[in-house]
């Protein structure tokens, strides 16, 4: 806008040149001298020519700079972005540009992470696969060479190898889970189930567990009924999970509680324990595969896939799994949709 104005003064300015030196008014007449009319011919070339000198350097700079910018981003830099000042439509071109490249700076960001991810993820199921395989490796080698002195080491080597085979078969099953869970159209078997009774028959389920690592058990279940839209064989998978990860990774004398809660339309399932708490490196990626709340690598642990499981599983139900760390409790809450009065009519 502001050049079309320069240009436009310009004009007059020659206008008032060519009234005042290159016509002459009488009475009767207009008489314009060939020397006026040679003297505004000039000036307005000159005009013409210094506004499109002007109006192409104001073009050509912003022009230069989208053109290096663009060249930038076609080899992976897509940290560019457009600093000029410029008229109406290239200060649009501007902004549009910077959002398009801080969106692309924000893709390849996520594919780096995704990509760090997947490579992690190959190296852990790797390790995860070849230790137990390993230790089956030694105990067979060992029977085959008469290595076992008696009978009695001969069944430890056996039981060994049992447990090996059974931590493999867990961690494949927790591999084509997760895989089958994050496929699209995941056809999910949804029909109404209680969850309180559900977790009624898991507490019974791990009541022995919890006593024989000296836990605290303590469960807060409603007595009414809480239906649930949902597959229960998945559900009950991510409740287990839940559990299994308080007691796995607490120490003996550890109080974990379960409360479920109706809450409006939603439940709200809390598993809370005091135990040894979970770091804040590892807080924020606790629900992608193959993480560990102790962040180890020893065959005892879990396979570092159950609360990525839990987690996907909620996300299917239309629901969510959070982390809350107050104070010295951590607690997963996770939170599905129950049937509406309508729902069941």
């Amino acid at each position: 806008m502001q050049s079309y104005l320069v240009f436009t003064f310009a004009m007059a300015v020659v206008t008032v040149v060519l009234l005042l030196f290159a016509v002459s008014f009488t009475s009767a007449t207009v008489e314009i001298t060939l020397g006026g009319l040679l003297l505004f011919l000039l000036l307005l070339v000159i005009n013409v020519w210094l506004y499109g000198l002007w109006t192409a350097t104001r073009i050509t700079k912003p022009l230069e700079q989208i053109a290096g910018a663009m060249q930038q981003i076609t080899h992976g830099r897509y940290d560019q972005r457009l600093h000029y000042e410029a008229d109406y439509e290239f200060s649009v071109i501007q902004q549009r540009f910077n959002a398009l490249a801080e969106a692309l700076e924000l893709a390849e960001a996520d594919n780096r992470r995704l990509e760090s991810s997947k490579q992690r993820m190959l190296a852990d199921l790797s390790h995860d696969l070849k230790t137990p395989l390993t230790t089956i490796q030694g105990y067979t080698q060992a029977l085959q060479l008469g290595l076992a002195d008696n009978p009695e080491q001969s069944r430890r080597y056996l039981q060994l190898i049992e447990q090996k085979t059974k931590r493999m078969d867990s961690l494949i099953d927790d591999i084509s889970s997760l895989s089958s869970l994050n496929s699209p159209g995941y056809p999910l078997l949804i029909a109404p189930n209680d969850l309180a009774e559900l977790l009624r028959e898991l507490a019974a389920e791990y009541y022995d567990l919890f006593e024989d690592k000296q836990f605290t058990f303590i469960m807060d279940v409603p007595e009414e009924e809480l239906l649930l839209p949902c597959d229960f064989k998945l559900i009950r998978r991510a409740v287990s999970n839940l559990l299994t990860n308080a007691l796995k990774h607490n120490p003996p004398g550890t109080q974990v509680e379960v409360k479920l809660r109706a809450a409006g339309y939603n439940v709200i399932l809390s598993v809370a324990d005091n135990g040894i708490g979970i770091a804040d490196s590892l807080a924020e990626s606790l629900f992608e595969p193959f993480v560990r709340g102790d962040d180890s690598r020893t065959s005892g642990g879990g396979t570092g896939l159950g609360l990525a499981i839990t987690s996907t599983t909620a996300v299917l139900h239309g629901g969510e799994l959070v982390l809350d760390r107050t104070g010295r409790t951590t607690c997963f809450r996770l939170t599905l949709p129950r049937y509406r009065p309508r729902d069941l009519e």
